[in-house]
């Protein structure tokens, strides 16, 4: 049995399993520590990927050779596009999963990864050696008294740092239902001088599709075209589908890559007045509000004891009943949320006509845990007290499985590079919703848990899910992550793409009465003289799905690659439609990038430089930025202690 690897990853979440193919992927020798193999890459909580802004980071991962984007869509039980009445800079991709094949997979994919070996224990303590002032890693020990050796160490443990769930006054030790916490990890770390605080989360109850009565609720469909074929198949209670026609988009930008499984519908409920007096009554009885819990929720996923104080002007509150697989009556009642006791949750939900009969699989609880305040954090992920100890995930104070996801990869790689003393991979905030993300966690630190919103973004236009294999690909093939068959695929796309808008370019269309009454006809004006195509295109009544009655338009259309011709028809009509936006938007980000490359010396002393303010001193002192650019962004440093900063510098 071997002991000594390059690369230690602690945990098995969305966190730990991409670091650990990608830092495998990169030629690291990696030992993956997890305490249970059957839960590796556990939906703990909403089985779905993607949505608003989530969505773009899963195709940042994908283009960037990570796997989150091929296995959301190969465990997608349905499809959506989101935000498709706005323009492209928010369209959002998300896919509801199958809880169960999305975990088999990637245990699949883990088992089969080279370099890579899995270990089923718990860990329980680092192995460091002491270097002056600073700590450098060494290992890990594990409850079974195992003693690892790596040169590198990523913890990605989730809520099972010092994990406390709350089922009403009931409290039960663990990191999610049925499964134990760990207690050592975090007081040894914060021992040697981390800061260490607590968050809450929660996820409502499981319950029985065969005790709803779906009559009474709204049927919610994918962006696949489908007809009901019937009810409660085969033992799965609900209207079961028939798939007609999928919609093109997905997660991966591989071609080989569909989405395969069978669509299932979601639906809708709303609670009522009637319910929500039954939760004001016995608020007493819930953590949240009798001070059994006082760390911080996520302010964007609220429990709906938060929802009824503090929305306490509306009569009700949208939920949606998702279910957890392709064959399984389990259903997901996303927005329900609670730590209330069972008995509670289930009088309220009851008084929904169409859960009138329900049936629990189990409740829903909260859960209290440990995370680092990630100031302690270099943008590589490394921390600042221990040379070679990364962290990534919910021990940053983030939620949401795709922004785990995000820093488990480069963490992963910039544990893998640092071994071979290569520089480590630091995405801008204009290259990628990623580099928003961490650089919001190491520059702003949290005061609640962290989720990615498109608004977070403030070059979002240049951020688009349609061309993140466009940003990021040729980055992920330059470091070793993505394949030469993605780079191939992606250079045959940009060519045919390219090539379109070309065409579209100096297509002229002739000012016929026929060709004017079609524009009528979409409800657009008509034209006075030739018109290049790409022209009539930037009209925000037409696109290539109407052009294209066309016959000469329809006919170039066919000359693009079948197998992804909506894919770059769609990523051609973006550039042509937005073209002057994001040429302007790309102009603003190049000039403020120049501060990204202003370094700052590692042993400036801010603290001496008065002519800072006195928050900007402590602020700066503390982070220690390692750009202006970084510098600029951190709270409390105003433009006036920047231009200071830069007279410093001599700039």
């Amino acid at each position: 049995m071997k002991f000594d690897y390059d690369v230690i990853v602690v945990g098995a979440g969305h966190a730990g399993c991409e670091a650990a193919t990608a830092a495998a992927k990169l030629g690291a020798s990696v030992l993956l520590i997890t305490a249970d193999l059957n839960r590796i890459a556990h939906m703990s909580c909403n089985p779905a990927v993607g949505g608003i802004a989530k969505g773009q980071i899963v195709r940042e991962i994908d283009a960037l050779g990570g796997k989150m984007g091929i296995i959301a869509d190969l465990t997608a039980i349905q499809f959506r596009m989101l935000n498709r009445s706005k323009g492209p800079a928010v369209w959002s991709p998300r896919v509801q999963s199958d809880r169960e094949k999305f975990s088999n997979l990637w245990h699949h994919i883990l088992e089969t990864t080279p370099n890579l070996d899995l270990f089923q224990d718990m860990a329980t303590s680092f192995i460091f050696e002491e270097t002056g002032s600073k700590y450098k890693i060494k290992g890990v020990n594990t409850a079974l008294g195992f003693s690892f050796k790596a040169k590198k160490v990523i913890l990605t443990a989730g809520t099972f740092l010092n994990g406390l769930m709350h089922f009403g006054e009931r409290q039960i030790p663990g990191g999610r239902i049925s499964e134990t916490n760990s207690t050592d990890l975090s007081q040894q770390l914060e021992e040697i001088g981390f800061e260490v605080l607590r968050m809450k989360t929660g996820t409502p109850a499981r319950v029985d599709a065969r005790s709803i009565d779906f009559s009474l609720t709204q049927r919610q469909d994918g962006d696949d075209a489908v007809e009901v074929v019937g009810e409660n198949l085969e033992g799965i209670a609900g209207p079961h589908m028939k798939l007609i026609k999928r919609d093109f988009h997905k997660f991966s930008f591989l071609p080989e890559i569909k989405r395969v499984l069978n669509p299932r519908s979601c639906f809708i409920v709303h609670t009522n007045p009637e319910g929500h007096k039954i939760l004001h009554e016995n608020l007493d009885k819930s953590p949240l509000y009798n001070g059994q819990i006082n760390s911080i929720g996520p302010r964007y996923c609220p429990s709906i004891e938060t929802k009824i104080v503090t929305f306490a002007d509306k009569e009700s509150h949208q939920l949606f009943l998702e279910p957890e697989g392709e064959q399984t009556n389990e259903i997901y009642i996303n927005g329900f949320s609670s730590s209330f006791p069972w008995e509670i949750q289930l009088e309220s939900l009851q008084t929904i006509p169409a859960l009138k009969n329900l049936h629990f699989y189990r409740p829903g609880y909260a859960i209290e845990y440990d995370y680092f305040n990630p100031l302690q954090l270099t943008h590589d992920l490394q921390t600042k007290l221990v040379e070679g100890l990364y962290f990534a995930g919910q021990v940053n104070g983030t939620t949401g499985y795709e922004e785990a996801a995000a820093q488990g990869l480069m963490a992963g790689i910039n544990a893998a590079r640092s071994i071979t003393e290569k520089e480590p991979v630091i995405l801008g905030r204009d290259q990628a919703y990623i580099g928003v993300l961490i650089d919001d966690l190491v520059t702003k630190g949290v005061d609640e848990p962290y989720r990615m919103f498109t608004s977070r973004a403030e070059y979002r236009i240049l951020l688009r899910q349609d061309d993140a294999d466009m940003r990021l690909t040729p980055l992920g093939f330059d470091i070793g992550l993505a394949t030469k068959e993605r780079f191939e695929a992606l250079e045959s796309k940009r060519r045919q793409r390219d090539e379109l808008i070309e065409w579209c370019n100096t297509y002229l269309i002739k000012a016929t009465p026929e060709f004017n009454s079609f524009l009528e006809s979409h409800g657009t004006t008509p034209i006075s003289a030739s018109v290049k195509l790409s022209e009539l295109l930037k009209r925000p009544q037409l696109d290539f799905n109407i052009l294209s009655e066309i016959p000469e338009i329809k006919a170039r259309l066919k000359e693009i690659e079948t197998a992804r011709r909506d894919e770059i028809v769609e990523a051609a009509e973006i550039l042509i439609k937005y073209g002057g936006y994001i040429l302007r938007e790309r102009e603003v980000a190049e000039k403020m990038n120049r501060l990204e490359y202003v370094k700052l010396p590692v042993a400036i002393e801010y603290k001496e430089i008065k002519a800072l303010s006195t928050e900007a001193r402590q602020k700066l002192e503390k982070i220690r930025p390692a750009t202006i650019g970084q510098a600029s962004r951190i709270p409390g440093v105003s433009p006036a202690d920047i231009n200071i900063l830069l007279v410093l510098l001599n700039r």
